[in-house]
């Protein structure tokens, strides 16, 4: 834990040194201040849970925020462009199976009703706010970071060029170093 910032009086009277001084405690104070960033965490494969995501994004957006969002494990078939198996192993082409292959076809948290459910709320969001996909593309126009865990791509046998959006390929280390400077980051689970 960082301890509380110390801030000498100053020790001259000297303009120069003073201004001298004062930058100095500024280079030291840079790096823990926030920078006007959202980092979003997307973990969820729901249809709610993503429209949550990428609306608080294009808001964050719109407001001139810059926005990054990392997509991991069931996250990644938000931003998939469809179900791909040619040339996966036997084990990767089960998991893409069973997995929405295109945020089309995801399914909500709550209220699925066999299947029913997506259709029930698409149709109660017409005309009222924007289809996840229609998020998405706003999302790409708005110049916002997507981040996809790599390790999550190997473990589910999802390759490069499987992605919707233009997406930028690593570890929670590049998650991290973007969150951890956010001044907002959520984890949507």
């Amino acid at each position: 834990m960082n301890s509380p910032i110390q801030i000498p009086a100053p020790v001259s009277d000297d303009l120069s040194l003073r201004v001298a001084q004062l930058e100095r405690q500024l280079a030291e104070l840079s790096p823990r201040v926030p920078k006007n960033q959202v980092s979003i965490i997307l973990l969820s494969g729901d249809f709610d849970k993503a429209m949550a995501a990428f609306m608080m994004a294009t808001g964050a957006a719109a407001m001139g925020m810059e926005v990054s969002m990392f997509f991991t494990f069931w996250g990644c078939s938000v931003i998939k462009k469809g179900r791909k198996l040619r040339g996966k192993k036997p084990l990767h082409k089960l998991v893409n199976l069973m997995l929405p292959g295109s945020a089309r076809d995801l399914q909500p948290s709550k209220f699925s009703f066999a299947g029913l459910g997506r259709p029930f709320f698409n149709h109660m969001m017409h005309g009222q706010m924007s289809s996840l996909e229609e998020l998405i593309a706003l999302a790409v126009e708005s110049e916002i970071k997507f981040q996809v865990c790599a390790p999550s791509l190997g473990l589910m046998g999802f390759d490069a060029d499987e992605w919707v959006v233009p997406v930028e390929v690593c570890g929670v280390a590049a998650m991290y170093e973007v969150a951890l400077s956010a001044r907002t980051a959520y984890f949507i689970s």
